[in-house]
């Protein structure tokens, strides 16, 4: 992290931790949570931060263990596409060491020069070109982990076909610290695509926009993300030059790939479009699409909203999602989804006194009606413990609950940030 390493720079949801630990290698970090072990503290760990506002207020708060320190390149092969990092290291720095053998790690999550390999592996977070490169774990060859009394064990590898029987692994993808400190991670990577080039779409009703996604789904074409904006969150993130067309929504389409790919694909989607009622703009090419994707790209961090909803839908029911959204809230949240993947963001700066328990609880029945579900995942802290923060609860959640008694029976590691009625260990 730039700013000193203070406790209160550390805070999570109004916490602030008696102590903070910094390391550098993992020998610190296990001799960290083997002291954390011996004495029943509580640990969370933290890279830049740039998540910590997703869960319940910790129950405890003894320590921070700073990661950010715990950098670099631990090896790489580029003849193998295969590289294994620091927790650490931000995804920029990353990149940039991949760019240089024309290489990078297909992910695309909010802020990459601040977010950290083991924060994204942590809390899942992917980005727009899971559409075509796929979600974190579908990246992942292993990790080592510092387990809650210190040990370090590591699983998976560094190829590609290296799991028999159940992938440990997944279990640390997502799991926001609560299993085990990640202190490396091994990614499969992927040749730059040689272009890239985003093609904006307009319509005034999402019928006609959710006619398209079907019928693109159908098609020969391969989008490397087909994000849909409301007017509201196209203004909120500074494309406004990008609403000239004065239509409420606006689906952008990126393609990654050979010049001659990119041209077919979107002679394509421009006649889909035209057959589907769409109003194409011309295509955003080199400098500008660069700077337009991670405008796109870092919009899903909600930076700036105090409320921030995320739903997870059949990507058949995003369209009919977004129009629940507003007819409860209007013009005044700002929409952006993952349109073929199902993860619909809702974002409001403006909040009314009393939290919108019953709001949030219509929209979470009807994302569980479909198959999905609903997280909460920014609020006013004090809204938290009325609010269904991590949405419904399946039999894989009570799994996760049982994997974290087991291997965390002190509840040292984040207590009570992703299971908000843990006992705490000290009573």
């Amino acid at each position: 992290m730039s700013e000193a390493l203070s406790p209160e720079t550390l805070a999570v949801d109004g916490k602030v931790p008696k102590e903070v630990w910094k390391v550098e290698t993992e020998e610190q970090v296990s001799e960290a949570l083997q002291t954390a072990h011996s004495n029943s503290l509580a640990v969370i760990p933290l890279g830049s931060g740039t998540k910590r506002h997703i869960g319940f207020p910790p129950t405890r708060y003894d320590a921070a263990l700073a990661l950010r320190s715990l950098q670099g390149i631990v090896e790489y092969s580029p003849d193998d596409l295969v590289v294994i990092v620091r927790a650490g290291t931000t995804l920029a720095e990353l990149q940039k060491v991949l760019s240089e053998r024309n290489q990078f790690l297909p992910i695309d999550p909010p802020f990459p020069e601040r977010a950290t390999i083991g924060g994204i592996v942590a809390s899942a977070m992917a980005g727009p070109i899971r559409c075509l490169y796929g979600a974190v774990r579908e990246h992942l060859l292993g990790v080592k982990v510092a387990q809650p009394d210190g040990t370090i064990t590591r699983f998976g590898g560094k190829v590609v076909k290296n799991v028999a029987g159940y992938d440990v692994t997944k279990l640390y993808v997502g799991s926001f610290g609560t299993l085990g400190v990640i202190v490396e991670a091994a990614f499969k990577v992927r040749p730059l695509p040689e272009k890239q080039v985003t093609l904006p779409l307009w319509s005034e009703k999402l019928e006609a926009i959710e006619d398209f996604l079907s019928r693109l789904v159908l098609s020969d074409i391969s989008p490397a993300f087909a994000e849909l904006l409301n007017s509201t969150m196209m203004e909120h993130i500074g494309l406004a030059e990008l609403l000239t067309q004065g239509e409420p929504y606006c689906l952008l389409l990126g393609f990654d790939g050979f010049k001659e790919e990119l041209d077919w694909w979107l002679a394509e989607s421009q006649r889909l479009a035209a057959e589907t009622g769409l109003k194409a703009g011309p295509a955003i090419w080199d400098e500008a699409e660069t700077e337009l994707r991670a405008k796109v790209r870092d919009a899903h961090a909600g930076e700036g909203a105090a409320l921030v909803l995320k739903g997870l839908v059949p990507s058949s029911e995003v369209c009919a999602f977004v129009q629940l959204v507003q007819e409860f809230l209007g013009e005044q949240a700002g929409i952006i989804a993952h349109s073929l993947n199902g993860v619909t963001r809702m974002m409001a700066s403006q909040l009314s006194d009393k939290e919108p328990t019953d709001l949030i609880q219509t929209l979470l029945n009807w994302t569980v009606q479909k198959g999905g579900n609903l997280i909460v995942e920014k609020a006013p802290v004090e809204w938290k413990a009325k609010l269904p923060v991590w949405g419904h609860q399946t039999e894989s959640w009570h799994l996760m609950r049982r994997l974290k008694e087991t291997l965390d029976p002190l509840n040292i590691l984040s207590p009570g940030r992703m299971f908000a009625s843990e006992v705490s260990a000290d009573g």
